[in-house]
Parts: C-alpha cells; structure tokens; sequence
C-alpha cells in the first residue's frame, strides 16, 4: 500500500534473532552434563544418570502422522513458560475432544512423556488443566490407553494426592471411573509403582527433579516436597489394596531395599509435617498388612523408638498416625517394650501430653488412650510399680481436665476428653474390681482413686468458675450409675464388693460435699446451680457408654413399650433408671429442697431458692416426697408453707409456687382441695397470684368442676377478671390474653365459666382501644379478642343488650374508619367486619331506629375526617354497603324489606354537608370558574358564585362515599371469575361459590335515584374545577377523579338504573335551568350504547343528543352541551349540515357560541380546506348585523353603561360576541373589514368605560365574565398591533392602527388600568367569593402584560392627577406582598417597564447634579426613583433578621435551620429582583447613583446573606466542591418566573446570579469586608458553581455584541477566560489583555497593557484605570472596553483630559471635565476637584494653586 518494506529483525554481530521454539528444540537434543548435589548431608557428589531424570527428554521430532497443528501444540507443552503450556494444554483438550479415536492413537505413545513432565508442574494451573486432558483422552481412548497404563499409573496415583485439591480431585475421579477393580491395577503396575516410589525416595533431590528446568529454590524444594508426599501415598495405597494378594514378594523386596536406606529414615523427622504423616502414614498400612511384618524386623528397634519418640507430637496432622503406629507395635510386638526407657523416654512425653491437655488435638488422641492403657503390664512398665503409674496417669490426665486454659479450649475438646478420661478410669476401676488376687492395698488404691478423681475434682468444681462442670458432673453420673447397675444386676454380690464400698462412699461424701456449704448464711449464686446441675446429672445418669439416640420402635413394640411404661415413675428415661434415684438420691434432693425452703423463708431474696426448688420437685411428685419437705409430715402442712413464701417472691418464683400448690392439690380429694383453694388461695391479695390462681382454675380439667364454676362466679372473681381486663388494654400481656380467653369457653350445654356482668365489664374494657385516635398493637389484639368471642356472647345472651349494641357500633365505626396498617393486618379486620355483619345476620342484634340514628351519626363522622381518602372510602362504602343488605335480609316480607332498605339509606346517606343549597352553590362556583378560565358559556343566570373553599373537601367525600356505597349495592359484576375447579370438584364450588350479584337491589325508591343523580351532579362540578382550578389540594383531587371514575363506571353498568338515570339527566337538560345537567349528558358516552364506538363515540352522542334537544326546543341547552363535547369532537364533526344550522336561535349568545365552536372545530389544525373560509364569512357576516344593529339602538352592546341593573341574558349577549370578536382577532385578524375593526375600536374603548363603572361589582358573575372578555380583547388587540409593527401591513391595517393609536390607545390603557388599580386597590373580598377572585385576577393578567405603561407613567405624571407617580409606586411596591402570585408577579412587571421612564428622569436630574459642586459632596443622594424603595426595604429587614440571626456561614448550623416562611421571603427577594432591574436598565453614571446609595444604607448587606440562608441546604453543605449541577443557578425565564410553585430556593440562586452578573462591584466590596470564614464560604461556592455561568456568559456577549467598535478590535478565548482588545489609528497601536479571576466576579481582573502611545507611564496609568473601573463599577467588560476606547478617541480628538483622574471621561459619571480654572483654564472633573478639595483641606486648583 505504499508503506515500508519491512525490515528483518536486528540483530547484533550478525548473529540470528532469538527463538524460544529453537531454544527448545536445541534443548531437547543437547545432551546436559550436569553434576548436582544430593540432599544427603555428607556431601558427596552424585552423578547425574539420564535414566532416573523426572524431567523426560522431549521428542526431537514426531510422527508424520500426526499433524502439524497438532505437532505445534505439543512444541508449545514443553515450554518453560506456564501461561504457553496452560494455554496448549487447553488447544489439546479442544482437540482431543473434536478429534476421533484413529487421530488420538497417533499422540499416545508420546502423552507418557509430557504427562510425567506436566503432572509436577509447579504451576498449579498447569497440573489442573494436565489432569483434565488426562481424564479426556482416557475417555476417549479407553482400551487403546492399556499399553501406556504402566508409564502412567504411578505419575497419576501420586496426583490424586496433589497438593492443589482441583488437580487433586480430578486426578482422583479420572482413576476411579477409568478402573473398576483398582487392586489388579495396582497388581499390574506393581514394579513400576515400587520403582517409581523408591526412587523418588531414595534417590531424587530437589536438584535432580528440576533438571532443564530454571526454577528457583523454593519452587524446586515445593515440587521435590510434593512428590515425596506423593510417593509414600502411593505405597500406602498400594500396600492397602494388595494386602489381600497372595504374590507379595516382590512389595517385600521394595520395601526392605526402602527400609535399609538411610534416607527412608530421615523423612520421619523432616521439618514438614505433611512428609512427616505421610511416613507415619506408611509404616501404619505396613504394620497392617501381617504378611508384611517380617520385612520390619530388622528395622524393628528404630521403628519403636522412632515411633514412641513423637508420641507428644502436637501436630493435629501426625499425631494420628504416630499413635496408630504405637498402638499397632503395642498389638504386634508383645516386647514392644524392650528398645525404650520407660522413665526417661515414654513418661515424660506422656505426662506432657496429657497435663497439656493433648496439645489441643484431643480429638485424633483421646480415642487411643484408652486401647494404650490396655497394653500397659507391669511388665511393660520395667521397674516402675503399675499403681504408680496409673495414679501419675490419672493425675496428670485430671490435671488438663479440671485445670485452667489459656484459650479456652473448645467445647469438643472438653468432651472428648472428659469421655477419655471416664472411660480409662471406668476400665481401671472395673480391672481392680475383677482382679481375683486384689489385696487390701489394691482395694485402697480403688478407693482412693474414688477419692482423688472423683469426689476432690467434683467438690472443687462445685465451687468454681469452670465450663467443665457440666462435662464432668455427666460422666461422674453415669459412672456412678454404671456401679449401681453392676450391684443391682448380679446375684452374687462378691464379684462387684469393690462396686459397694465405691457406691457407699460417694454418697457418703456427695452428702457432706452438697451440704456443707449451704448451711452457710450467705450461699453462692454459682454453688446452687451447681449443686442442682450435678443432682439433675445424677437423676437422668445413663450407666451405658452408648450415645442417646432415637428410636423408632414397631408397633407391637410400642404396645409392649406402653404397658411398661404405665409401671413406671415419672422419672423413667429410656435407660433403666438407677436405683440410687429412689433411694439416696431422693433423700439428697429432699433434703436440699428442706434447706432451700428454709432459706427462702429467711433470706430477702427468697427468689433464687424458689427456682432451685422448682427444678428439684420435678424430679419426684409422688405424696411421700411432699410430705417428708416438713417435719409434721403432711400435704396441708406442706401447702401451708408455700403459701407463706408467696407473698415474698417476684413473678416467675410466684408461678414456680403455684405449679407447686397445684401438684401437691393434684394428690389431695376433691372436697379438701376445692376446700382449700377457696378458703386459701382465692383469698391471696397478690395481683400475679390472683392471674396464675385464675389461670389454672380456667384451664382444663379445672374448668369442668362445678365447684370451680362455682368459684368463677362469685364477685372477688369477677373483679380479678375486669382488672385483667383491663391491664391487657395497657400492657398487651399474652398471658392475661390467654386468660381471658379461657374465660369464654363453652360448655356442652353453651354456657361460658363466667356470669354477665363479667363478660360486660371484659367487653367495655377491650372496646377502648378501639375508640382511641392514636394506632397501636392494641388495636389489632382487642380487635381480634372481641371478633373471636363475639359469636359467643351473643349465641345465648351471655351479656347485656345494651353492651351487646355499644359493641356492635364500636365494632361498624371501627370498620368504617380503620384501613389495614402496621397495627392492623388485613385478616383482623375481616375478623371484625364479618363479626358484625354476622351478628346482624343471625339477629344477634336488631336495628331499631336509635340504633339506625347512631350509625348514621357514626358515618357522618367520619365522612367529615380530613384524613379520609379515596381508597379508605371505598372501604367505608362497602362496610355501609353491607350493612344495609345484613341488616334486612332476614325481614320476609318484600315490601317491608324494601321500605327498611331505603329508610336505612336515607339515614345513611343523609348529610348536612351535601345538601340540595350546597351542591347548587358548588354548582355555580364551579360553572364561574369555567367560565372565566376555558371559552365555555353561562347560559343560565345566576347572581352569586361565593363558596367557602374549605367545604369542597367534605361535600366531595361525602357525595363519593355515597355514590360508591350506591354502586355497592346495584351495580351488576358482570362475568366474575370463577375460581379454576376440576371437573371432580364441581359439588365443591357449588357449595363455597357465592354469587356477587345475589344481594343487589332489583328495585330503585325515588329516593335513591334522586341521591344518584345529586351525586352525579356533584361530580360533574368537580370535574369542571379540576380542569380550571390552578391550586387543587392533593385529597380533593384525588376525590373528584374518584368520584368521576366512579360515575363512568356506573354507566358502563348493565344495571336497569342506568337506563333511568340516562332518561333523568335527558329530562334534566332539556329543563334548561343547569350548565351542569347539560355538562353531565357527556357522561352517556360511557353508556352500553356509545361505548364500543371508542373514539366515534363523542360524534354520535353529540348528534344524538342534538336531534333530542334541538328538536324540542332546548337551543340553549344543546349550545352549552356542544361546548362540553367540543374537546372530544375531531375536526370538522360540525358544519353546515349539523341539526343546528338548521335552527335559529333567539339569543344572540347562542349565535355568538355556535360560530365561535365552528371556528374552534374546523381550524383545529393547519391545514384547511377552501370552503373552510365560509364559515369565517358566515361569523363576520353576523358580527357586521350586530354592528349595524348596536348603531341603531345604542345600549345593544352595552357600551358605558353599569352592568349590575342589565339583565343577565342581554348581558350574556354582549360577551359572547366579544368573545367571538377575540376567536377572529386571534386567528383571522386579516379577514376583518373596516367595520368590524370599528366595532372593535369603538366597541374596545366603550366597553372600557362599562368597565370602568361596573368594576366595583366585580363579585357579580355577569360582571366577572364582562371584564374577563373585554380584558382578553384588548390583551389580543395589543398583542395584534405589536406583532404586525414589526411587519409590513396593508393599508387598511396602517390606517386602523393609526387611528387606534391616536384616538383610543391612551384613553383605553389608562382606564384598563385605573380600573385594575380599583379592583387591587380596595381590600376586603369575601371569604367565599376569595377562590373567584384569585381566578378572576388570573384572568386579567394576559391583558396587563401587554398594557403601555407609558401612558400609566404619562397620565400619573400630570399635576394634580389623582393617580400619582408616588400612588403608583407605592400600588405597586404593595402589591409585592400580595397573597396572589400572579398579582406579584404583575406588579414585578409594571415596575420593570415603568422603569426606563424613571430612569430617564433620573439621568436629567442626575446631570443637573453633577455639574453643582456642593451636590456632588451630598452623601446619600434623596432625588433618584431607589429611594421610593426605602421603607419596603427597611419593613422586609426586619422580617428576615431572624434567619440571618441563625445562619453565619457555618456547615454546623445547617442541620437546626427553621423553615423559611415562604410567601414574606418571597416578597423581599421580588423587590430586590426590580433594584436589580432597575440598576442593569440605568447608564453607568446613574447606576453608581443607584449603587452608592444602597452601600450606603447597607441595604446589600442583608440581602446577600438572605440569599445564601435561603439557597438549597445540599448545595450549601458541599459548597467547597462542585457536587450538584449549577443549573439551579441559571437563570429564570418570565414564565418560570410566573410559576405559582417556583421553589424559593431556586429563585434565590437565581438572583445571586443575576447581582454577580449585574452588580458584581457590590457584591465584591460586600464579600471583601467580610469575616474570614464567611468570605472563603462565599468564594468557595461561587467558584464552584457561579464563576463558570458568568464568565461563559460575559465572554458570549462581548463576542456576539452586534455593535462594533470603531478603531477597535476584541479578541476573546474562552479557555483561558482571556479577552485581547486592540486599538488601532493611523500608524498608532495600543493592545490590552483582561484575564479573568477564577472567582470571577468576586475577585478582581487582571488588567495587563500591551504596546501604549506615551510610553510606560501611560500604560500603567491606563491598566490601573481600567482595574478600577473594572473592580468598583458595577459594569461589565464590555464596558470598561468602552470606557478606555471613548477615552482614546476623545484623547485623540484633541479634548482635553481631568488633570486630577488623567482621563478624559470619569469612570463614575462617564462625562467630559467641564469645571475650569478661571487662572491656568484647566479643566477638571466634578467628582475630582471635589475629592481633591477634600484631600487638601483646601480649594485650590490643583495646577496653579490659586482660589478656585
């Protein structure tokens, strides 16, 4: 492609580049000589032998055979790089796996080879990936693998033992699914598996495994470590699986050549314990296998020895094995003994292991203890005395497990040696015992054994801190209970006499052990549950060595099992139990029980006795245990004696007690029993006794008892049970609960354990929850009881009908108000509902009319709850809904039925807030503000539109509830989904199946229809407010759409009450006395009949409904309907052909409305037909008429005239053609004629006047609606005239507008606003009417943005106006703080375009200052337009100084910030938005007026910190880093301005923007005199997320300034915020570079002068002018480039420059020096001389010194 021939690689002295492939090749025929170094320890060369070398000699060349990929792929295994060879490892496996069984032949001859190599990798990776192609090809070749298996068996057994556990198990797998009998393998391999393995441990070294290869050390050493593991492995796995074989000479000649070597030796000590237990490990399988011992025997004492040297070894890994290994040479060789030294070799290693509690490795240790002391003879034992070895043994061994750890040691050590150590104490004692010769001396050593290990280390862990208390008290038990066993078992009591003095002696000694101490005063917590444990110990000891299991026995077995255990004690386990339990046992436990009881009765905390004593009696329940805790020996007295410890003992003793009383009762008759718990029990003041007494007494077989009944009945016990009641209510106690629920069960007969007036006072005290305001869980609890037992009470009148009834309505309120919550699960209050809807339906409880009155007082309740929304009504609805049907279901009589029914809804649905006047007043408000906001018509007169806002939030959910609880009870489900049942369970579904629409009424009362159709109207409103209304609360909203939906879905019903409401709101409409009843028709469209018609469904309604209403006359009823269905009609639905071109109206509004729908209709869109036109004709047509018609009679159309005496109807004539004036002015402005365009001046300018008069009578409707449209004309008029100035007109258009300009325009603006100012001005709107004025101001404001204000300032600035320049400040400055956004935002407007007029006064005002010296020194300038701004600005301080109080800058105090009160705030921030305003519209003179007035006052200082208070917390938290977006720093457009829900933190970062980008010289001197940590706040934040804003704007606006500069020329580059001016005339050149400052514009410019005409001086003179004007002013760099160009070119046009400044134009007035000596004739500036005279102290010119 043209490129460079490539070059071949360099290489250096000619030589050829390198290759790892060649180096490999060369490798593999080059024969290594090599001489490495053995591992011995003598030193001695060992030469190397090519045929023991691990690493084999690679293939120098392959088969042709096999391919040359696959030739490449074998290269690539013999590389040194382990990521080459796992990768070729993997191409082999891809190819072996795609290959057949033909092409893998070719490669097995050479797989041994790199497997040995591949398989002790030392890269695991490698040796893991070698064994998976391994597993592969042997899958795959399977028989054709046999003549290599010699080569590859040893290499792949020692890799089942690899030290990488993946490699490991693959290796291990492969072999056992490739080799089903694995001991012929073994057999088959045998030489090669012995070679493999004696070479490896006889000859191979770190050095001679690693030939060819560059491994380090430790990488050499880890393989050579891992194959000797391997290897001794291998010999005991194949010694295992050969020991059966009958050919073993050829293991044996293995072995002896591998037992004579000195190395095999050395591996029994290696360093690494992993070699070390594989050693062990080997000599263990050796010592196995009989056939095999003869090769030990000469080894035989170096076995021994080495073997018992590392009996203590610690290591968890070897001490297995090492002990295998002893205990085989124990079993092996009887003179196993004969090589050690006992004392000096055995002991000292023994007794360390054991007191070191075996090196914590007592589960591979402990298990061998006991076989070794089998083999321990005297004669074994040498000189040393057998005794004296076991008492050192058991000393030792007692030592580790009583003594301290350090750690702990863990719970399975513990165990396991405690069982050790019981069992080696078991078998000696069990050896004396069965020892015919035993002397006294051995029975005393038995004894004393006793003594020592037994009964010492059990009275010191009595009294210790020990975990291995309950270890040890266990197996003492079970050795104990074993001696009995062996003395209960046998007839001749000689063989177990050691047994019976054993047994004798513990008792004797457990007795003076437990009870010696608790005599004591003051008895340890720990020695009692000690005590206790080890008495329990004892109760349950099992004598056998066996493990607790479970069993599960036959079921003859069971029978026999059941039979047996009616025989036996409650103590019986499934162990025989011990005979000491009846016996000593029992006497210990009674005994302690006795001094437990005394103690409990003397000591002052009786408690921690009571629970010992409870644990205690549970052991033994029989009477004579009872009666032997006393010394009268009877029950009564031993019940006497707890009853007295009663009142002493805190809750859980008292139970422990009462179970107690109540099992000694269990052994007492009847009569004495009841006896006693009546006199006794009954009579215990206790509360917690009185509830355990109750519970037992209510629980079965109690409760069956007539006596007990009896006892429940009486009035002690009644009140017990109401203060239970009542504390459940409090404290939700579940046992309380249990108990009270016990107190309602029932009889056979029916009948409830307690009387009537308990069960009220139990009702009454659970009700209360359910009556409280605040949800907890005892809402759900009390629900729940009283849901369950409700059925109860009322099946036979179990309590009175008054509480009965007081519950019932506590239970419907509560259905009624309560949703399911956290506190209340959906099932509890489907408890509750269906509870009593069952006791209506059962006739539990009958409705009279009291009790009918009080649901209906329940319901109007709750239907006044502001909390209540549209899903809880629903809710409500349904529980109403039911209520009706369950309360007349079971009256036979249909007639009656049904007039119950609708008594029962009239009651229900009956509400001071729905009535006929409060849905009628709804009615209008609604019908007034659709008026005003949308183009519909009030084409029904009424006089008032007043509604208390506050009443629409309970009228809309009551009308909702109503309406819902109505469709709850006609509408028809239709198609309900059957739940899917098979064919087999149809009886089933018949049964549990219940029809929804079985309890639907079938018959409507007037009543209800007319309750639809009011609800219906009442929806109808509600959706007329929410499509105008701007501030909708989120619960009314949420009302009106349900109730909407609502009525949609009732007439998409198949109910036969559709079809009559239909004909009712039919009948409704043609009355023509509603806008609402009309509006309502639209919603037949959900109706069966127009429904599946979709979106044609509006096209047939409307014309349904106009051949009905038109054709019976109801013109007007057909214009207001046509209005509402208009939205939903697509283009061109009407024209010429409708049923209403065929009609001619008698008002002219309907005309006005018709025309104005079939412009609205037919010019939806933009494209239009030809014929479309027409309809434009048509409108103009009519228009023209009334012209001609209002100048033949003049009061036609009302002009200047008062509207509050015309008549409504003529009145709605006039708007409505001003509001199809407006429609054609707005669309077809050009299709007006000059008669229409004189209506509209004339008409514009008379209807003003109308306005004017009539504006006072502003909350009458037809008035309203008169000013909107005429407001609306004018706004479309002036927005017409605007537009079309900025275009070529005809010539009638220019004509129309001059004549508007010069006739009417003055006169209309200022009455419109006159009238404005009159209609703000006057406070005092109603309260009802304040919604409708706040959408009537909205109304106007369209057409007072477009207001001339010029003519508002001309007119207010005549003398003797009534309206004066400081009436309309002062108007405006107050409407700031209106409470109507738009009125706010209207003033904001007004100031904005008055400005520029008193701007220019001000800059007249401000030159005629200027030039008087004496002026010029003033301090605080009084004359400016700012001024007027004083007082607002000094009330609003005031206002916010408690927030800047809060706030001084410091991240702390952002988390305790009050909210800011919203609306003053606002107010104060929109009058500093009109200072801003005010100072960017003024020149720069005028603006450091302006500037130096509010730094003055500090006015600034306020309200920059009020910004900052009032920014958003998050951004004010990370103000030192930009972790937010800066776009809520962006600034705001009018119509984001005019957004009534603009958030206040949004507007203020709007505003800091704007006075940094304004005012940038008032905030830097504002920042710069501030405290440290508020000026680096401030500059943080700014330069986080403002500088960027403005310096990207700033440099935007100087490069797309329209306005060029002569003589000059800007450069700007934006990424270094660098602008480059160049001023250039003639043959002069001057550059200047502005650097803006990364705070810009909190920090000051960096000003630098390039080339000046006048040398250096002058350019310094010019950048520190410019800096100052740049750093003071409140100018932008545009204007500062203007300064210093204006001042060139006055410089060069010859003007002479202030001798004071050096300029010629002032940085502060920007004007020329015009004061001059009357001497030397220099001139100089104002401000200059003026700070020069002030200076000096004196007035002299500055030049020549003389008077000035």
């Amino acid at each position: 492609m043209g490129g460079k021939t490539k070059q071949a690689p360099r290489t250096k002295n000619n030589a050829k580049p390198s290759s790892s492939s060649r180096s490999a090749e060369l490798l593999g025929t080059t024969t290594p000589i090599f001489v490495g170094f053995s591992a011995q320890a003598d030193g001695n060369l060992v030469p190397f032998a090519p045929g023991f070398a691990s690493a084999e000699q690679m293939p120098e060349t392959f088969d042709a055979s096999i391919s040359p990929q696959t030739q490449i792929i074998l290269r690539k295994l013999s590389k040194k790089d382990p990521m080459t060879k796992k990768k070729a490892l993997q191409e082999l496996h891809e190819y072996i796996t795609e290959s057949d069984l033909d092409a893998l032949k070719n490669i097995l001859p050479l797989w041994p080879k790199f497997y040995h190599n591949l398989a002790n990798d030392v890269e695991h990776s490698v040796r893991e990936q070698t064994q998976l192609v391994l597993q592969l090809l042997v899958s795959k070749c399977k028989r054709a693998m046999a003549p290599y298996l010699k080569q590859l068996v040893p290499v792949w057994l020692a890799s089942r033992y690899d030290s990488y556990a993946p490699a490991a198990s693959i290796a291990s797998n492969s072999f056992r699914e490739t080799f089903a009998r694995t001991g012929e393998v073994c057999l088959h391999c045998q030489s090669e598996i012995i070679e493999y393995c004696t070479r490896n441990l006889t000859f191979h070294t770190p050095a001679t495994l690693s030939i060819g290869k560059s491994l380090k050390p430790e990488e050499a050493e880890q393989k050579y470590q891992r194959v000797v593991i391997g290897s001794f492995k291998v010999l005991s796995f194949f010694i295992e699986q050969t020991s059966q074989a009958e050919d073993q000479e050829q293991l044996k000649q293995g072995l002896t050549t591998l037992l004579a070597h000195h190395k095999f030796w050395t591996f029994a000590k290696h360093k690494l314990s992993a070699i070390k237990a594989a050693w062990f490990d080997c000599i263990y399988h050796v010592l196995q296998c009989p056939n095999l011992l003869e090769v030990l025997i000469p080894q035989k004492s170096q076995l021994i020895t080495t073997s018992f040297q590392f009996i203590d070894d610690a290591d968890p890994l070897v001490a297995p094995h090492v002990w295998g290994c002893v205990l085989l040479l124990q079993n092996n060789y009887e003179d196993w003994y004969s090589p050690l030294n006992i004392r000096k070799a055995l002991l000292p290693k023994l007794s360390s292991l054991l007191r070191n509690a075996f090196n914590r490795n007592a589960h591979a240790i402990c298990p061998n203890l006991l076989p070794f002391l089998s083999k321990i003879t005297q004669a074994s034992l040498q000189d040393l005395d057998i005794y004296e070895f076991y008492q050192r043994f058991f000393d030792d061994l007692k030592a580790a497990i009583v003594g301290p750890h350090e750690p702990p040691l863990s719970k399975s050590d513990t165990s396991i040696m405690h069982n050790a150590y019981f069992e080696c104490l078991r078998f000696i004692l069990q050896q004396v015992n069965n020892n015919p010769q035993r002397t006294d001396a051995i029975e005393e050593f038995g004894l004393q054994l006793l003594e020592q290990q037994l009964l010492e280390p059990i009275g010191n862990l009595l009294r210790s801190e020990s975990t291995h208390v309950k270890y040890f008290f266990q197996q003492a038990s079970a050795l104990v209970a074993f001696w009995d066993r062996e003395c209960n078992n046998v007839v001749d009591k000689s063989s177990c006499s050691l047994y019976v003095k054993l047994l004798n002696k513990f008792w004797t000694r457990i007795f003076e052990l437990v009870t010696q101490d608790l005599g004591l005063e003051d008895v340890n917590e720990q020695l009692l549950s000690h005590v206790l444990l080890l008495v329990q110990d004892l109760h349950v000891a099992n004598p056998s060595l066996e493990t607790q299991c479970v069993k599960f026995v036959e079921a003859d077995e069971e029978i026999n099992l059941g039979t047996a255990s009616q025989q036996s004690t409650p103590t019986r386990k499934v162990h025989d139990a011990a005979a000491f339990i009846q016996k000593e046992l029992k006497q210990l436990v009674v005994k302690l029980v006795r001094i437990c009881l005394d103690k409990a009765s003397s000591s002052s905390n009786s408690a921690r006795f009571i629970s010992q004593v409870r644990t205690l009696t549970k052991m033994f329940t029989d009477a004579e245990f009872y009666k032997s805790l006393t010394d009268q020996g009877e029950l009564r007295a031993t019940l006497d004696k707890f009853v007295t410890l009663l009142g002493k003992l805190n809750d859980d003793a008292s139970e422990s007690v009462v179970e107690i009383l109540f099992e000694i009762l269990s052994l007492l008759e009847p009569e004495p029993r009841f006896e006693y718990i009546a006199d006794t029990l009954l009579k215990i003041k206790q509360q917690r006794v009185q509830n355990l007494l109750l519970h037992r007494l209510l629980s079965y077989p109690l409760c069956t008892e007539p006596a007990v009944r009896q006892m429940l009945a009486s009035p002690d016990t009644c009140t017990i049970i109401t203060r239970i009641a009542e504390e459940v209510v409090v404290d939700n106690n579940r046992d309380k609960l249990n108990l009270l629920h016990k107190c309602f069960f029932q009889t056979d007969t029916g009948d409830i354990l307690i009387n009537t007036a308990t069960v009220d006072k139990i009702l009454l005290a659970m009700c209360v929850p359910l009556e409280e305001t605040t949800a907890s869980d005892m809402v759900e609890v009390c629900g729940s009881f009283i849901a369950q037992i409700m059925p109860v009470i009322c099946s036979k009148e179990n309590s009175s009908l008054a509480v009965r009834q007081q519950v019932f309505l506590r239970l419907y309120k509560f259905s009624l108000e309560q949703p399911a919550s956290d506190y209340l699960s959906e099932d509890t209050l489907w408890e509750i509902t269906t509870c009593w809807q069952d006791a209506l339906s059962s006739k539990d409880i009958e409705i009279n009319d009291e009790l009918l009155k009080s649901c209906a007082l329940i319901v109007e309740e709750l239907a006044l709850n502001t909390e209540l929304n549209a899903s809880s009504l629903d809710g409500m609805a349904e529980a109403m809904a039911k209520f009706v049907i369950c309360s007349t279901e079971n009256i036979a009589d249909e007639v009656e039925r049904l007039s119950r029914i609708d008594e029962t809804m009239v009651a229900l649905l009956s509400s001071e807030v729905k009535t006929a006047d409060s849905v009628l007043q709804f009615e209008q408000h609604c019908v007034y503000l659709d008026t005003l906001y949308s183009s519909k018509s009030a084409g029904v007169p009424f006089e008032s539109a007043a509604f208390d806002e506050l009443k629409i939030l309970p009228l809309l959910r009551r009308a909702a509830l109503n309406f819902a609880t109505i469709c709850k009870l006609v509408c028809r489900v239709d198609n309900p989904q059957l739940p899917q049942q098979s064919n087999e369970g149809e009886d089933e579904l018949t049964e549990d199946y219940c029809d929804p629409n079985a309890n639907l009424l079938k018959q409507w009362s007037e009543c209800l229809i007319l309750e639809v159709l009011q609800c219906m109207q009442v929806a109808g409103a509600a959706d007329a407010w929410l499509e105008v209304s701007f501030k909708v609360d989120g619960a009314c909203e949420e009302l009106a759409l349900s109730l909407s939906e609502q009525v949609r879905s009732f007439m998409g019903n198949s109910s036969e009450l559709v079809g009559i409401i239909k004909q009712r709101l039919e009948q409704a409409a043609l009355k023509q006395n509603s806008v609402i009843s009309c509006r309502l028709l639209g919603y037949l469209i959900y109706t069966d009949q127009y429904a599946p018609f979709e979106e044609n469904a509006a096209i047939l309604l409307h014309e349904a409904l106009g051949e009905m209403l038109l054709s019976q006359g109801a013109v007007n009823a057909y214009v207001m309907t046509l209005q509402h269905l208009l939205p939903k009609l697509s283009q061109r639905s009407l024209n010429w052909n409708s049923a209403v071109m065929r009609t001619e109206p008698t008002d002219w509004w309907t005309k006005a409305a018709v025309y104005r729908c079939l412009l609205l209709n037919n010019f939806q869109s933009d494209q239009n037909q030809k014929t479309d036109r027409n309809f434009i004709t048509s409108a103009l047509q009519f228009l023209t008429r009334v012209g001609e018609q209002q100048n033949a009679k003049k009061e036609l159309l009302h002009y200047n005239v008062e509207l509050i005496n015309q008549p409504y109807e003529e009145v709605l004539n006039t708007v409505e053609i001003i509001k199809l004036l407006n429609e054609i002015l707005q669309r077809f402005p050009h299709e007006l004629n000059i008669k229409n365009w004189d209506t509209i001046s004339i008409g514009l300018g008379s209807w003003m006047l109308t306005v004017s008069k009539s504006i006072v009578y502003y909350s009458d409707p037809k008035t309203s609606f008169f000013v909107v449209a005429v407001f609306q004309l004018f706004a479309s008029l002036n927005s017409f005239i605007r537009s079309e100035k900025q275009k070529s007109s005809t010539e009638l258009l220019k004509n129309v507008i001059d004549e508007w300009e010069s006739l009417f325009a003055r006169m209309v603006n200022v009455v419109l606003f006159k009238s404005y100012y009159k209609l703000t001005h006057e406070a005092g709107v109603q309260p009802e009417f304040r919604v409708c004025y706040e959408a009537l101001m909205e109304s106007l404001m369209p057409a007072l943005e477009v207001l001339d204000y010029s003519f508002i300032y001309g007119f207010c600035k005549v003398p003797n106006s009534k309206l004066s320049l400081d009436h309309l400040c002062n108007f405006l400055l107050k409407q700031l703080h209106s409470s109507q956004h738009c009125v706010r935002l209207n003033a904001v407007h007004a100031l904005r375009q008055l400005t520029p007029q008193f701007v220019a006064d001000d800059i007249a005002l401000n030159e005629k200052e200027s030039e008087d010296i004496e002026a010029a020194s003033s301090t605080i300038a009084k004359w400016h337009f700012l001024n007027r701004f004083e007082d607002y600005l000094n009330r609003y301080d005031s206002l916010i100084r408690k927030y800047l109080d809060e706030f001084s800058f410091k991240v702390t105090e952002l988390e305790d910030l009050e909210p800011i009160e919203r609306h003053d705030a606002f107010s104060y921030l929109l009058l500093w938005d009109c200072i801003i305003n005010t100072c960017a519209k003024s020149p720069v003179a005028l603006r450091s007026v302006y500037t130096s007035w509010l730094n003055e006052n500090h006015y600034e200082e306020n309200f920059l910190h009020f910004l900052f208070r009032a920014m958003p917390v998050d951004i004010l938290k990370n103000h030192s880093a930009k972790v937010h977006s800066n776009g809520v720093y962006k600034e705001l457009s009018w119509s984001q301005l005019k957004d009534p829900q603009l958030p206040l933190e949004r507007y203020a970062c709007h505003l800091y923007t704007e006075v940094l980008r304004k005012l940038p010289a008032v905030v830097r001197k504002w920042w710069n005199t501030s405290p440290s940590r508020q000026k680096n706040f401030v500059d943080n934040l700014t330069t986080n997320y403002v500088s960027a804003l403005i310096c990207s704007e700033e440099l935007k606006a100087i490069v797309n300034r329209k306005e060029k500069h002569e003589n000059m020329q800007v450069t700007v580059h934006t990424s270094t915020r660098e602008v480059l001016a160049v001023y250039a005339i003639d043959e002069a050149r001057m550059e200047l570079v502005i650097t803006l400052a990364p705070n810009y514009p909190l920090g000051a410019v960096k000003v630098e002068c390039g080339k000046q005409i006048g040398g250096r001086a002058t350019s310094r003179n010019v950048g520190m002018q410019l800096t100052i004007f740049l750093t003071h002013q409140n100018g932008t760099i545009n204007d500062g480039l203007t300064l210093w160009k204006n001042n060139l070119d006055k410089k060069f046009e010859g003007v002479e420059e202030c001798y004071v400044c050096y300029t010629v134009i002032h940085q502060d007035t920007c004007q020329l020096p015009k004061l001059t000596c009357k001497t030397c004739k220099k001139k100089f500036h104002g401000p200059c001389l003026y700070k020069w005279f002030t200076t000096s102290s004196k007035s002299t010119c500055p030049i020549c010194r003389n008077v000035f």
